[in-house]
């Protein structure tokens, strides 16, 4: 009995230190990117992709990668990527009405429950996704 208390506090303390020190510059699995935003107080965008997608490689090679997409969402965002091949993505991407890849929804906190606040559907020049960040960012109180 010991040995569990002691291996259950070492747990914890390592659960502690991880959320002190949050990595927004990461991606997150679904459910901890929404604990981590609501811990943090932040929106966040649930990226839709699959493995066979042109259009996914497109927007991971020339937008997601583009610094100035990569800081604002580090600075404003936890994001969540979900691959819609494996069968939480599908179940994910069925509750969300995702249409197809990639898609990105955007999510806030709001009075307790996670509310969808927009969603961009396919591939966007960077200027326009950037654009777009910054149009959510502000729809869902984050920008402020």
């Amino acid at each position: 009995m010991y040995v569990y208390r002691v291996l259950q506090a070492a747990l914890l303390s390592l659960l502690a230190l991880a959320w002190a020190q949050a990595d927004f510059g990461r991606w997150y699995p679904y459910s901890e990117a929404l604990a981590l935003g609501e811990r943090w107080g932040r929106m966040v965008v649930v990226y839709f992709h699959s493995p066979a997608c042109p259009y996914c490689d497109q927007m991971n090679t020339f937008v997601l990668s583009d610094p100035r997409v990569e800081a604002l969402l580090r600075e404003r965002y936890v994001v969540a990527s979900v691959n819609t091949y494996t069968p939480e993505g599908q179940a994910l991407a069925r509750r969300y009405r995702v249409p197809g890849t990639p898609t990105f929804v955007f999510l806030a906190l709001r009075k307790g429950a996670w509310e969808e606040v927009g969603r961009i559907f396919g591939s966007r020049p960077r200027t326009e996704f950037l654009a777009e960040l910054q149009k959510m960012c502000a729809k869902g109180g984050a920008c402020e």
